[in-house]
């Protein structure tokens, strides 16, 4: 059984469908990804910086028994670097957004 022309362009056609509908897929899950990776980024470079201001200070007032003075002064410290991270993640997003478009 010979198959027509026509059956051929209307196999051409439903694959050129399946690829451009695969690639709009592809663009979407890459750009969740994108999302997600840049979120999980900015809540580490947020409380990182805290948590390590926080221990250290605990192990400074440990050391030279105070209360709770120099955990105090280095979380503030460590707050004031986690949102100086955080704003320069957001310009890096910012650029990655403007060169990609």
């Amino acid at each position: 059984m010979r198959e027509s022309g026509k059956d051929i362009t209307d196999i051409d056609a439903r694959i050129a469908q399946l690829k451009q509908k695969q690639a709009i897929s592809k663009h979407q899950k890459s750009q969740t990804a994108k999302f997600w990776e840049n979120a999980v980024r900015v809540a580490a470079e947020f409380v990182a910086p805290i948590f390590v201001g926080i221990s250290i200070g605990y192990l400074l007032d440990k050391c030279f028994d105070t209360r709770i003075f120099f955990m105090l002064i280095l979380a503030i410290f460590g707050l004031a670097a986690g949102m100086l991270n955080v704003y320069r993640a957001a310009k890096q997003m910012e650029k990655d957004i403007h060169r990609s478009e």
